[in-house]
């Protein structure tokens, strides 16, 4: 018996002491119903999650909506404030050009005109002053010359140009004609005739009379004026442009009287004698008046 009690007590004691064997029975001999963990690493692996984007998109919708009104007030705002310009404030041109000296402010009232090479537009105020002027002086001078033609066709249609019986000796041709050429006559810019021929060819008193002027005077380079009494009728002729002067202011002439020699003095371009004829001041075409009493 007392064998029996020491086997059975060390039984005991032989189960207590744990084997491999007896761990893993111990393991199976667990209830079914208690759950099972898995293993560390298959928890550690988890499903990824979908980025947030809700929280970026709401800020950038933000941002965009101030960005277009902001553009909306720069386009309202901006134009006003350029058209708008207070009076104290406003410039004059002459006020720009002097704060800006790389400006170029040009004012005229000088019309457009085409330029090339050999024009130029006026752009100073003493440059448009001038200009003004010059045109103001042809013009002037385009009335007096139209006036002047005008009452000399008054002249020409209202005064009997035939003082004397032509070939009566008391008018005569200022040239020996047989070797003249007839050029410019009487117009509107000029106030006689142009008898053409060589240099130094005589010329001659058309009628008897007195000495006026025998001197140089203007565009009509060296010249002689004689004045007439010609049938009761006032007469005055007028020789231009001649090479030599053969008279004196004062000296009584005959009609026929050498008085110069041709020439081509004063504004002249070329040998020719300018002949004016005037009847009581008025201007007359001195060829008909030639034609009606020198025959």
């Amino acid at each position: 018996m007392a064998e029996n009690l020491d086997e059975e007590a060390r039984e005991p004691d032989e189960a207590a002491v744990p084997t491999p064997g007896r761990r893993s029975m111990r393991q199976a001999a667990r209830p079914a119903s208690r759950v099972t963990r898995a293993p560390r690493a298959e928890r550690a692996v988890r499903t990824p999650r979908a980025p947030r984007t809700r929280g970026v998109v709401k800020p950038l919708r933000n941002v965009v909506i101030l960005a277009m009104v902001g553009g909306l007030v720069a386009t309202v705002a901006l134009p006003a404030y350029a058209a708008w310009n207070p009076e104290s404030e406003a410039l004059t041109i002459e006020q720009v050009a002097a704060e800006n000296a790389q400006s170029l402010v040009v004012a005229s009232d000088v019309v457009t005109t085409d330029l090339s090479r050999s024009s130029y537009a006026a752009t100073t105020a003493e440059e448009v002053a001038t200009k003004k002027a010059a045109e103001a002086a042809a013009a002037r001078a385009a009335a007096a010359s139209k006036s002047r033609s005008t009452s000399s066709a008054a002249v020409l249609s209202s005064v009997d140009l035939s003082l004397v019986a032509p070939g009566s000796g008391e008018v005569r041709w200022p040239l020996d004609m047989s070797q003249i050429k007839i050029g410019r006559g009487l117009s509107g810019a000029h106030d006689g005739v142009d008898l053409l021929g060589s240099a130094g060819t005589p010329e001659f008193a058309a009628a008897a009379g007195t000495v006026r002027t025998a001197t140089w005077f203007g565009g009509y380079g060296n010249g002689v004026i004689i004045d007439h009494v010609i049938n009761g009728v006032t007469v005055s002729t007028l020789y231009g442009h001649m090479s030599q002067i053969l008279v004196s202011p004062g000296q009584s002439v005959s009609a026929g009287q050498i008085i110069g020699l041709m020439g081509s003095t004063g504004n002249s371009t070329a040998n020719h004698l300018h002949f004016e004829v005037r009847i009581n001041g008025g201007l007359v075409d001195p060829m008909a008046w030639l034609y009606s009493n020198a025959g």
